[in-house]
């Protein structure tokens, strides 16, 4: 029985085996037909992979397309992203490598510059771009560790960093507002001291960068200082805030604010009749342009003045004639990219034009250094804080960034509106200088 019963094991485990043996034989052709099929996939995808460049350089742009600063930053990050864009298509990028340029929406919640930032560093990012200062306050550490530059726009004490990280196109704040006392002052006419006062939407870097060392700048060159406002960033009246000012006597009030709630400002001021009781008004540096003046209406702008990094986009040069011919190509594009003749364009295209040209122009010299397969945001970073008398055609100077000197522009420039244009008044003038009002850079 026993024996009868093992036969039988042995021929059931014997069929079984064979079948087996059968079904991976199967298994094995199959899988023979699928190597087959994916040598020719990628040996076709391989070829193709071989006409392609080496690698795209990254770089990522972190803008404002809406919320309360889309009328500034928009247009500002737009001209970066048109002049990468410009670059590839005549150029084929920076030294023949393409350029990927990413861009994140904000939504001028510049806390949200955080998730941009580790999206473009998992993107391998070798190059940053944020235009307001808390969103350059909230990734300063990540900059440094992650080791990509970052521009900035404006530049502030304790954004320094060993080596420097963060690049701008302007001087501290209060240096751009102690410039513009000292051209008030020096164009005072009465006996008495002139008298200033500040305004500020609730921005850190509008309160306290922009007035740090203020009073006592006033006091050194015979300035009498009544004081500031700050007023909200999502605002529909400043009404108390101007009043409070005015109530002060000020004859000038410097206005740090930029896009709706510098339109809130400027209308109320009108409303209030503040220029008609002798008060006069200046804005920080690009803040009031066409969209800003056409949206307040001319005649409650008239007569304010503001400061300026770079020509109007219509004009061809600076008052006093130096010529900025970089100004022609940048026309010629954005009305090709965005359908808008010169006047109808944002001051904040050609200064988004501006500074990718010089970021480009870092990458250019790093690519040199170092060549596309060793690019890293530090080969970037050293390249930027070593640029020496680089003509923009654009500025009324020659560019040069190092580490002790993280900014770029070195002269005001001062617009006022007449009639509802905006019209220059003083010829590029040397700002005020860090050291100056005791900021260390």
């Amino acid at each position: 029985m026993s024996t009868r019963q093992n036969n039988g094991k042995g021929r059931g485990i014997g069929k079984f085996s064979m079948e087996v043996r059968k079904m991976w034989k199967k298994v094995g052709l199959a899988l023979v037909a699928v190597g087959l099929c994916l040598t020719l996939i990628l040996g076709a995808a391989i070829s193709v992979c071989e006409a392609r460049p080496a690698r795209e350089i990254v770089v990522g742009v972190r803008g404002s397309w809406t919320g309360a600063l889309v009328d500034a930053v928009g247009p500002y990050a737009s001209g970066t992203l048109d002049y990468f864009r410009y670059l590839n298509e005549t150029q084929g990028g920076i030294n023949g490598v393409p350029i990927k340029a990413m861009w994140y929406d904000n939504h001028s919640e510049t806390t949200k510059d955080i998730f941009a930032h580790k999206r473009f560093v998992a993107a391998g990012a070798v190059l940053e771009y944020s235009y307001v200062a808390p969103g350059t306050w909230a990734t300063l550490p990540l900059q440094e560790r992650d080791e990509i530059p970052l521009f900035g726009n404006n530049i502030a004490e304790g954004m320094n960093t060993t080596p420097q990280w963060v690049w701008a196109s302007v001087p501290p704040w209060n240096c751009m507002h102690a410039s513009f006392i000292s051209w008030a002052k020096e164009n005072w006419a009465e006996e008495r001291p002139p008298r200033f006062g500040y305004v500020a939407y609730n921005d850190p870097a509008a309160i306290f960068e922009g007035r740090e060392g203020i009073s006592e700048f006033c006091n050194k060159i015979g300035v009498e200082w009544v004081g500031h406002e700050v007023v909200p960033i999502l605002t529909i009246d400043t009404s108390t805030e101007l009043l409070r000012l005015a109530a002060k006597k000020p004859d000038w009030v410097y206005v740090h604010s930029y896009a709706s709630p510098l339109v809130v400002i400027i209308k109320d001021a009108a409303r209030l009749g503040l220029r008609e009781e002798g008060i006069r008004f200046c804005s920080t540096p690009q803040a009031i342009d066409e969209i800003v003046v056409n949206t307040t209406g001319a005649a409650a702008a008239e007569g304010w003045y503001t400061l300026r990094v770079l020509p109007s986009p219509w004009e061809e040069g600076f008052l006093g004639g130096i010529k900025a011919p970089e100004m022609a190509v940048e026309r010629e594009y954005i009305k090709k990219y965005r359908g808008l003749e010169p006047e109808e364009q944002s001051e904040w295209f050609p200064c988004g034009w501006g500074v990718a040209k010089i970021g480009a122009e870092g990458i250019r010299r790093a690519l040199e250094n170092v060549g596309i397969e060793n690019l890293t945001g530090r080969a970037v970073r050293d390249a930027i804080f070593s640029t020496k008398d680089f003509d923009t055609g654009m500025l009324s100077h020659l560019v040069t960034l190092t580490d002790d000197k993280p900014y770029f522009v070195d002269d005001m420039l001062l617009y006022q509106v007449q009639q509802g244009k905006i019209v220059p008044v003083v010829p590029p003038t040397p700002y005020i200088l860090p050291s100056e009002l005791g900021v260390r850079l």
